[in-house]
């Protein structure tokens, strides 16, 4: 499967909550409150590695299905077509820090499923724990290669857990099992939602 962003501002959406998240058939949509009456619509869509066609309006991945909540929240959407903006190629295979050679942090190093809405503060962290090492080359007290391991073995130590449950929480929202029945009850348990939030923080 190969990977896909859309990202759009809008105007005239009334959500029920400041952050929404709908699933579609292919990828899930966020809903984010913003200042100033906008809305920040963002929505991760997958397709197939070799598949013949590719989308082409941005519009209708984003405004969901027919007859769907997500539809029906952007009935009236204005889109700031500036503010629009496209990524392909996003690997979500967890990254170890400790296989590279290179110091990296953030993205650059690996990338949560968007869903867990923990990115920017990963890169944070990871950039937090590059400091001291960093500190330590600049002074001549570490080797490059010293301070590239301490900051690899940081953020390892870090990331792991949460990017094992990252993975697990972005199988679910494609599994076949969790779109009817019991399954798509569970996605609405406040007790799964609040584990797989803790566990991927």
């Amino acid at each position: 499967m190969r990977w896909f962003g859309l990202k759009v501002h809008a105007q005239k959406v009334l959500l029920e909550a400041d952050l929404e998240m709908h699933l579609a058939p292919n990828g899930y949509v966020g809903l984010c409150q913003l200042s100033g009456g906008e809305v920040n619509v963002c929505g991760l869509f997958r397709r197939r590695a070799h598949g013949n066609s590719s989308p082409t309006n941005w519009k209708q991945l984003l405004s969901g299905e027919p007859g769907t909540a997500l539809r029906r929240r952007l009935a009236s959407a204005v889109f700031e077509e500036s503010s629009f903006c496209s990524v392909a190629g996003l690997p979500l295979t967890p990254q170890h820090a400790s296989e590279s050679d290179e110091c990296r942090i953030g993205d650059a190093l690996t990338m949560i499923a968007p869903v867990t809405g923990n990115g920017m503060s990963m890169a944070f962290e990871s950039a937090e724990s590059a400091i001291d090492p960093l500190r330590a080359y600049s002074r001549g007290d570490l080797s490059w290669r010293q301070a590239q391991q301490i900051v690899a073995a940081a953020c390892d130590s870090a990331f792991a857990r949460r990017l094992a449950w990252a993975s697990k929480l972005q199988w679910t929202m494609f599994a076949l099992p969790f779109r009817s029945g019991l399954g798509a009850m569970a996605l609405h348990s406040d007790w799964l939602w609040r584990l797989l939030f803790s566990r991927t923080r």
